[in-house]
């Protein structure tokens, strides 16, 4: 069966962030939220893939490029979530696996969806229950049969069915249609739907989790460092004197941890970041080849590919403003290629 990925949105809840990066190219724990996705979908047989895209196409290129499937990127012709899902029709099949690219849930999601479907022969919708947020799901009603509803329920679409290929001039009218008369399974297991800063530290939370511990050998850890529990470390990456890993975490390839540094509860450490000496990193998103300066404090915060955080910086997270999840803790959202100046402390909420 082929599979119409859409990773087209606007991003808006990580915006300026989504600015510069398709949400669905951010990288997680060593990989790019997209590819979570294919290789769902690929644990079921899935392995032919058409992801329709915008201007920022190539990042969703390079995200992907060097896994072994059979894959087609669109562009984007017309406008809307509409446009997305015709735009990319003239490539499936009669019936065909439609995926949103920004959805981080593990491999028995899918499992699930497909199962259903060879089960039954007929169109399957997954859901989920939700319990804050809820305008910013599209939202589903049992009541003799599916309904695609915009309130008045708590159980939402979770980003993945099993539809037939039909025209259409409405795709969420055209999807309510479809759902009458089909298949459906309630997802009570781990998913994160990426649409704004506590989504993103969620998911890393949600992966590291799964994670056992893994320490490459080709990795280079001082005698005095201490590597905790559920710690994660790529080739190449540099863990100096007396540094912390407590773990839950993960330090990338390439990666350099200062000495007397802490990296704790849920930390991505992206492939080529640079955490000063002196500095605590805690439930945060540190992207590629940036620098945090020595004696700053991270949490629940998402720093861009490439930014420059000066020394002792500050980012306090509570209490904070956000749209989902049961927390009120969130610190700031960094764009890619930004920088804060020594000395400051920002947040909570802080967006550059």
């Amino acid at each position: 069966m082929k599979a119409l990925i859409l990773a087209a949105g606007k991003g808006e809840g990580l915006r300026p962030y989504t600015e510069k990066v398709q949400k669905e190219a951010i990288s997680l724990v060593g990989k790019p939220v997209i590819r979570y996705v294919i290789e769902g979908l690929m644990s079921v047989g899935v392995n032919d893939f058409t992801i329709v895209v915008n201007e920022k196409g190539d990042q969703i290129v390079r995200a992907v490029e060097d896994m072994n499937i059979k894959l087609n990127t669109i562009k984007q012709r017309s406008p809307g979530i509409s446009g997305a899902v015709s735009d990319g029709l003239e490539n499936m099949d009669d019936t065909f696996v439609l995926a949103f690219g920004d959805i981080v849930a593990p491999s028995e999601f899918y499992r699930e969806l497909m199962v259903t479907f060879n089960r039954t022969g007929s169109p399957v919708f997954s859901t989920v229950p939700v319990s804050s947020g809820l305008d910013t799901y599209g939202l589903v009603k049992v009541n003799e049969g599916l309904h695609v509803v915009s309130e008045g329920s708590t159980l939402a679409l979770a980003g993945a069915y099993v539809i037939p290929k039909k025209p259409f001039n409405d795709f969420l009218s055209f999807l309510d249609q479809v759902a009458k008369d089909a298949e459906y399974f309630v997802w009570t297991g781990p998913w994160i739907d990426i649409g704004y800063p506590e989504d993103v530290i969620q998911a890393i939370e949600q992966l590291l989790k799964t994670e056992s511990s893994r320490i490459s050998n080709k990795s280079t850890i001082s005698s005095t460092a201490v590597i905790g529990k559920g710690v994660i470390v790529e080739d190449g990456a540099v863990i100096e004197d007396f540094a912390i890993i407590k773990g839950p975490a993960y330090v990338g390839k390439d990666a350099y941890v200062g000495s007397y540094s802490l990296i704790r509860d849920f930390s991505s450490i992206e492939h080529g970041a640079v955490i000063g000496a002196y500095s605590e990193i805690s439930h945060s998103l540190i992207g590629a080849n940036a620098v945090i300066g020595s004696k700053s404090y991270i949490t629940h915060s998402i720093v861009g590919d490439r930014t420059r955080i000066g020394a002792s910086v500050i980012t306090a997270s509570y209490p904070a403003s956000t749209k989902r999840q049961s927390t009120e803790k969130f610190g700031a959202l960094i764009s890619p290629d930004e920088s804060l100046p020594h000395g400051v402390v920002v947040g909570p909420s802080y967006r550059k």
